[in-house]
């Protein structure tokens, strides 16, 4: 049987991802919020997979912490390394608007958080 969590993480986390996706496709956001729904699409993507993979999800929202949890269990994470700077959006974007952010290649970091998901949503089946 399927770990609950793990479903739930993976529906909040494809939720994020249209968000940010929308958000790309539409243009006009702030580069804050496209990074910050990035960032959440794949923390709780990564706890999906931490579920799925029979631990528990720590109360984190550090992407490298995340991938590191993985990879001590045996769980091959390197295609996913560049989502690491989306830890950046998770709070320091939220609360600093001083913070200068240069615009990263969203629609690579797209790419990788689809294949993120994608991975996930293999290894829940």
């Amino acid at each position: 049987m399927v770990d609950p969590d793990a479903l739930r993480y993976l529906r909040i986390a494809q939720a994020d991802l249209v968000e940010a996706q929308r958000m790309v496709e539409l243009s006009g956001f702030r580069d804050s919020s496209i990074g910050f729904r990035l960032q959440q699409a794949c923390e709780k993507a990564l706890k999906s997979w931490i579920h799925i993979k029979g631990g528990l999800a720590p109360f984190t929202h550090d992407l490298v912490a995340l991938m590191d949890w993985l990879k001590e269990s045996g769980t091959d994470v390197n295609a996913f390394e560049q989502i690491a700077d989306l830890s950046f959006f998770a709070v320091q974007t939220r609360y600093d608007d001083t913070v200068a952010i240069s615009s990263p290649d969203w629609p690579l970091l797209l790419g990788i958080t689809v294949s993120l998901l994608e991975q996930v949503q293999g290894d829940l089946t």
